[in-house]
């Protein structure tokens, strides 16, 4: 049972759950009906989208696996109960399981390559390329100061924008019949890279606060580690408060723009009040526990900045999330 429970971490669901949607969301609900409103034709189908999809979500996963063999040492320190690599299972296998996913995502771009026939051939570099600095950034970036944290929100901050990669052609023909609707769509899916970047970048500076006992024994030098926890809170507060500042700027802009009254107050509530909540964590905190609270604060922001941020909404607000069972179920 511990066995089952421990493999079920090392997966990281709700972390996969949120990439997922973080394609599914402005691709379906954003930018593929701007583009139909303007008399244009999407490149991906169903079928393409859903190979996109499993590629970003089988790299990530590819990611996890190899940084938790290369942390199997830390994570006895910091997180015992999340060890599976030498605990469970060989490191060996690690490897192995590593490796199968790296072949299955490779043998996806390949074929994303064949059926949409993209003259500059893009899944050939961006998937291959994304899974190299993953595992550039597992063994060695990650007990970096900075330089580790900001390769990952990198990586993080392009997940939305790759949808734009195969309807690049679309956008540019729809650009002249329906400029201001295709630019507010484009536009909006960059607004979800850079929301996904910034909320990473403030989650991965907490998470190394909050492994610094086990990181400073094992060697890694992370800012916290280098400089201390107490220097290392002030880049994480500044994210924080510049996080907070963007999600205020939102807000007014969509108040500003006759947004629903219900959409103003949830980003409120599950946008401004956590991010808000997660600074002050991070700037009060005395114990391990005060940093968790912070990123479970910042994954409250990230799950809900997934649908808060969609520009308009349906008169039922249930019908977005009946839209995404509609496609996860085809």
């Amino acid at each position: 049972m511990n066995l089952v429970l421990a493999f079920v971490r090392l997966l990281r669901l709700p972390n996969l759950v949120i990439v997922l949607l973080t394609q599914v969301v402005p691709y379906w609900l954003v930018l593929r009906p701007a583009l139909l409103k303007a008399g244009g034709i999407p490149v991906l189908t169903e079928w393409t989208f859903g190979l996109i999809a499993a590629a970003t979500v089988l790299t990530t996963l590819a990611g996890y696996v190899l940084n938790d063999y290369y942390d199997r040492e830390m994570d006895a320190i910091n997180r015992p109960e999340r060890v599976v690599w030498g605990r469970y299972l060989p490191p060996s296998l690690a490897l192995v399981f590593y490796s199968s996913l790296v072949i299955v995502v490779h043998g996806v771009a390949f074929f994303l390559d064949i059926e949409l026939r993209p003259a500059n051939h893009w899944p050939l570099w961006v998937f291959p390329g994304v899974s190299f600095l993953l595992f550039l950034y597992a063994w060695q970036l990650k007990c970096t100061a900075v330089v580790g944290n900001l390769l990952v929100s990198f990586l993080c901050g392009i997940v939305p924008i790759i949808i734009l990669f195969p309807e690049d052609r679309p956008i540019v023909r729809t650009s002249f019949i329906q400029p201001e609707e295709i630019q507010q769509a484009v536009g909006l899916v960059w607004l979800y890279g850079l929301f996904a970047f910034f909320t990473n970048l403030l989650r991965e500076q907490i998470k190394d606060l909050e492994d610094f006992q086990g990181d400073s024994a094992c060697g890694c030098v992370t800012l916290a580690v280098l400089k201390g926890p107490r220097y290392a809170k002030k880049p994480a507060v500044f994210v924080g408060l510049l996080v907070s500042l963007l999600i205020f700027m939102l807000l007014v802009f969509w108040n500003q723009t006759n947004a629903p009254d219900w959409q103003v107050v949830a980003g409120g509530l599950l946008l401004l009040l956590p991010s808000l909540f997660a600074t002050l964590s991070i700037l009060r905190a005395r114990s391990r526990r005060d940093y968790s609270r912070a990123s479970t604060l910042v994954k409250i922001i990230m799950f809900a900045g997934v649908f808060l941020l969609l520009r308009s909404w349906p008169d039922n607000p249930m019908d977005v999330f009946h839209s995404v069972q509609d496609f996860v179920r085809r």
